[in-house]
């Protein structure tokens, strides 16, 4: 790996967080050279982590205008978690077939420490257990077209979920990524499937409650 090319990932990683966990505000405008001294990076790094957070939805990049955060509307979490579903089923089974003796470890370790991160509960370090882990899982399925169409939906996921639900519901959420991370361990590619199916599952009730919830709250305006 380039130095480049990794500090590129970490500047990413770094603005990634920064706006799933709203210290960049959804409908802030920013500037390259404001993430550039906000996180330390030179322009090509932060140049690039901007793109790809455009090309995820992320970021709303317009000419004159600057870099909009964008928006968030709770209907859209349904949205991203139906076109989300069948590819966590399809990387799970995949992963847990053809997932190394590292990546196996690797997840193991994942596991404990997010239980650690949902007993404190620390929902920060619970949000980049979560991302370790969906990077691990989208490696470990060899299908780099799945983990593309994938990784954007998952980090709009996280996002919605910092929101609104944060510390709420950090133990049940947990718990259901762990199980996925078991069974990849485990190379059993059944309950693998199972249990992502089982994840998506939980997340769509979540982001339905969410919904309905606004719904009722503009009608009652």
């Amino acid at each position: 790996m380039s130095a480049d090319f990794s500090r590129s990932t970490q500047a990413y990683r770094l603005l990634e967080e920064e706006i799933v966990t709203l210290k960049l505000k959804p409908g802030a405008t920013v500037t390259e050279a404001a993430l550039t001294q906000r996180l330390g990076f030179g322009r090509t790094p932060i140049r690039e982590a901007i793109q790809r957070l455009s090309w995820e939805g992320l970021l709303n990049i317009r000419p004159r205008l600057g870099i909009v955060v964008a928006e968030m509307n709770p209907s859209d979490f349904l949205k991203v978690l139906e076109a989300r579903h069948a590819l966590e089923r399809l990387v799970a089974g995949l992963a847990a077939r053809l997932a190394s003796k590292d990546d196996r470890r690797t997840l193991e370790a994942i596991a404990l420490d997010m239980r650690e991160a949902a007993a404190k509960p620390d929902v920060a370090d619970y949000l980049r257990l979560d991302k370790a882990f969906d990077e691990v899982v989208s490696a470990a399925a060899c299908n780099p077209f799945a983990a593309k169409a994938l990784a954007p939906l998952q980090t709009q996921s996280r996002r919605f979920w910092y929101r609104h639900f944060g510390e709420e519901d950090l133990t049940p959420a947990a718990w259901s990524h762990m199980e996925v991370m078991r069974a990849v361990a485990a190379g059993d590619e059944a309950a693998a499937m199972d249990h992502a199916e089982n994840l998506m599952l939980y997340l769509r009730r979540q982001a339905t409650t969410l919904v309905s919830g606004s719904g009722q709250a503009a009608a009652g305006k």
